[in-house]
C-alpha cells in the first residue's frame, strides 16, 4: 500500500458502504482487499465508529462536489434538479451503488449517536441546496409558488417542497431497484408537474 493508507481504506470503505450498507462490511473485508492484517486497519480506525465518521466526511465532500457541479452546469433551476435526480438514477440503477447517506440510513437503528448527528448535518446540506434551488425557481417564474398545507410561509413551503423532492427521488429509487426504472421516471415526472409552470 502507498503512504496514504488511511485514505485508501476510506475510499474502499465508501465503495463497500454504497454497495452493501454500513453493516454490510467489516474490517476483515478491508484487510483482505489490501492484503494486510486487521490490526493494520485498527491502527487507523480503532473502532468502526471512527471509520463511520471518516465516511461521513467522505460523504460530505462527495455531496458538496456533486451539488456544486449541478449548480455550475445547470442551465435553469429545473435543470439543476434534473441533474441531481439523473445522477442519483445513474448511481443507483446503472452502477448499483446507493447514495452514501441512504446507505447509512439502512442501518440507522444501530448507528452510534455521533454518526447519526453527522447524518443530520449531511441531510441538511442536501435539503438546504434543493430548497435554495426551488426558491430561485419560484423567483425566476420557473416554479409555481405552491402553498403547502400546514406551512406558515412561502419559505416553509419551499422547504417542504425540497423535502418532497428528495424523499420522492430517493424513495422512488429504492423501489425502482426491484420494480424497474419506470417507477422512478413516473415519480419525477409527477414532481415536475406539481412544481413547474
Amino acid at each position: 500500500m502507498t503512504t496514504n493508507t488511511r485514505q485508501q481504506i476510506i475510499d474502499y470503505s465508501a465503495e463497500l458502504l454504497r454497495a452493501r450498507g454500513y453493516n454490510g462490511f467489516s474490517f476483515l473485508d478491508i484487510a483482505r482487499e489490501f492484503d494486510i492484517k486487521k490490526a493494520s486497519v485498527h491502527h487507523y480506525f480503532p473502532k468502526k465508529v471512527n471509520l463511520g465518521l471518516a465516511l461521513c466526511d467522505w460523504t460530505q465532500q462527495w455531496l458538496e462536489e456533486g451539488l456544486n457541479n449541478f449548480e455550475a452546469k445547470g442551465s435553469s433551476n429545473w435543470n439543476k434538479l434534473e441533474r441531481y435526480f439523473k445522477a442519483a438514477q445513474k448511481h443507483t440503477l446503472n452502477e448499483h451503488l446507493m447514495c452514501p447517506i441512504s446507505a447509512f440510513h439502512n442501518d440507522l437503528p444501530v448507528l452510534d449517536d455521533s454518526i447519526r448527528e453527522r447524518l443530520k448535518q449531511l441531510g441538511d446540506i442536501e435539503l438546504n441546496w434543493v430548497e435554495q434551488v426551488i426558491k430561485q425557481g419560484i423567483e425566476a417564474g420557473e416554479f409555481r409558488s405552491t402553498h403547502i398545507p400546514d406551512c406558515a410561509s412561502a419559505e416553509d413551503s419551499a422547504r417542504a417542497l425540497a423535502g418532497l423532492f428528495i424523499f420522492s427521488c430517493k424513495g422512488a429509487l429504492y423501489h425502482a431497484r426491484l420494480h424497474g426504472k419506470d417507477m422512478f421516471h413516473q415519480t419525477m415526472q409527477q414532481f415536475a408537474a406539481l412544481v413547474r409552470t
